[in-house]
């Protein structure tokens, strides 16, 4: 089995490595120059760009034919593929996917929509690889991933709604347009498309009440996968982590860094939480 994902999904690099997943990277465009999400560009060099440099980006999509080029050594080898990505309601990667499936002569390809993003995509990712690795088999990676993308849930605190307005990735978040000073935006996703869950007023309240909203979620004391993800915010990180240890049960804590595709539509200073029940 070959688990394929996009750069969308946000994990540290060397899982991707040990687990033998293969990422399609999506674009990051400024102004002219157009560069690969982790492979021409990293994180710190993306969010120096927006953040201190104040320069503007869009994102693009892989095409069909840079699909084609992933899945092709794999089918040569004689593995299935199960190709797992980001929204379709957030991008055109699923497509593209769809479309290099049906140039492959209808190969074992299974792609998948994930109704996620960034971390959230980037876990069951991780899941789906490790079971690859333990032998499961196609049907039991598919029923997996159905399963896992059902039950994890996601909180983000945003320091502005700007980048999701302005990239047109806002979604029903636009409820907290015009928000009053000091009042962070905490927001989730939903059926593949991001929902507002509650304003909350002061850094320090947003990253607790990402915890609180957990446990709400689960109940005390239930085992978690738990994914911590940061927009160029290592203080905030640090802080997150420190509640998360304190108040919820992770039997894996796994930190990332916001890629620069999914940084380009929610803007630095982010701070998310994806947690999963151990099964």
């Amino acid at each position: 089995m070959a688990i394929v994902t996009d750069s969308t999904a946000d994990l540290p690099v060397h899982f991707y490595r040990e687990h033998d997943i293969t990422v399609v990277p999506l674009k990051v465009i400024f102004g002219q120059e157009m560069l690969l999400d982790g492979v021409e560009i990293t994180p710190d060099q993306f969010f120096y760009r927006q953040a201190v440099l104040k320069e503007y980006s869009t994102t693009s999509q892989p095409s069909p034919a840079e699909f084609v080029e992933a899945y092709r050594p794999l089918l040569e080898a004689r593995r299935e593929v199960v190709s797992l990505h980001i929204s379709s309601r957030m991008s055109g990667t699923l497509q593209s996917a769809g479309l290099a499936r049906s140039m492959l002569a209808a190969g074992p390809i299974e792609v998948i929509d994930s109704t996620r993003v960034s971390a959230a995509l980037g876990l069951v990712v991780l899941n789906a690889a490790r079971a690859a690795q333990r032998g499961a088999s196609k049907s039991e990676i598919i029923e997996l991933i159905s399963r896992q993308t059902r039950d994890l849930e996601v909180f983000f605190a945003v320091d502005t709604l700007e980048y999701l307005q302005r990239g047109g990735r806002i979604g029903r978040a636009q409820a907290f347009l015009g928000t009053l000073l000091n009042v962070k935006p905490i927001l989730t996703m939903r059926e593949g498309y991001i929902h507002p869950f509650e304003k909350v007023r002061g850094r320090q309240k947003a990253i607790q009440r990402l915890v609180t909203a957990m446990q709400e979620k689960y109940g005390p004391g239930a085992a978690l996968q738990c994914v911590l993800v940061h927009g160029q915010d290592p203080g905030g990180l640090e802080e997150l982590r420190q509640l998360v240890s304190q108040q919820l049960n992770c039997v894996e804590m796994i930190d990332c860094q916001l890629g620069c595709v999914v940084g380009s539509h929610v803007g630095p200073g982010v701070l998310g939480l994806v947690c999963l029940p151990v099964e």
